[in-house]
């Protein structure tokens, strides 16, 4: 059972059966001390399952106040137990002078890896974003080491040239602008190519970076690229544009077909939404 002071200021969404997920917007007025106090105590072990180099404490720096009311938005899914099991944490940034959502850090217990909860939970914030810039474009913008994160979020626009960087493919210059500011806002611009948008050494506060083996996709060709691309403390900086009149249109059709009984299942791993099981951390 979910403790009651963790449900204040917070709303409910949907997640999956024997789950709560909670949601908090403007983290800095409704994520309540309480809250806050449940979270330092049972989130760091959760944490260190999925990101396996880092440390509680590195999950205690997290959780501080400093960098909780940063956050813009804020999903934690809890078992039956009322123990956290899941989350996803963005920000609202201006990055090379357009508006940009920012995929500031998410993460799956190991034991609910691979069921989908972390593409469910990063739509609750993202579609609210998207609502927020439409009709403009609206690029989201992380710091990543893992393929599977790359695969998933890059084919989430429902377009293949709309992510970058990409194996083969120029930067644009807008990208780059956004690309450049966002390392800055990390405090790692020195360290990015703007050639390949790859900052090295982007995890220097843990020795190994964030896992003691990198992740690996469904995608063999990400897999290999990010091997080539990158050391065990590297990441790029990855950038998604997504057009909100399309995906909305794409949405009403899905719903349409599934209301008629068309929808062809899914896999359980899939790289169509960002349903990846681990994430990178960014800001701190």
């Amino acid at each position: 059972m979910t403790p009651p002071e963790v449900l204040a200021g917070a709303k409910k969404i949907s997640v999956g059966p024997d789950l709560t997920g909670l949601l908090w917007t403007r983290v800095r007025t409704t994520l309540t001390a309480p809250a806050r106090q449940h979270l330092r105590r049972t989130f760091p072990p959760v944490a260190v399952r999925a990101f396996t180099a880092t440390t509680e404490q590195y999950w205690q720096d997290w959780l501080s106040d400093d960098n909780l009311d940063e956050l813009d938005g804020l999903v934690v899914v809890f078992d039956s137990s009322g123990l956290p099991i899941a989350w996803v944490a963005s920000n609202n940034r201006v990055f090379g002078g357009r508006k940009c959502f920012y995929a500031n850090s998410a993460g799956v217990h190991p034991d609910h890896q691979g069921t989908g909860i972390s593409g469910r939970i990063w739509r609750a914030l993202l579609r609210a974003a998207l609502i927020r810039s439409a009709p403009r474009t609206l690029h989201a913008v992380m710091r990543t080491g893992n393929p599977l994160v790359y695969g998933a979020w890059s084919t989430a626009a429902g377009r293949s040239d709309t992510a970058w960087p990409a194996p083969g493919a120029e930067i644009p210059e807008h990208i780059g602008r956004i690309a450049e500011d966002a390392a800055t806002a990390l405090g790692q611009a020195d360290r990015l190519d703007p050639a390949t948008l790859v900052i090295t050494d982007a995890y220097d506060d843990t020795e190994s970076g964030l896992w003691t083996t990198r992740p690996t996709s469904d995608r063999p060709d990400i897999d290999t690229w990010f091997d080539t691309l990158l050391g065990p403390r590297d990441a790029i900086v990855l950038v998604v544009a997504f057009r909100p009149l399309r995906i909305m249109l794409d949405e009403t059709r899905r719903d349409l077909r599934r209301a008629l009984g068309l929808r062809k299942p899914h896999p359980t791993r899939t790289s169509r939404a960002p349903s990846h099981n681990q994430h990178d951390v960014h800001d701190r």
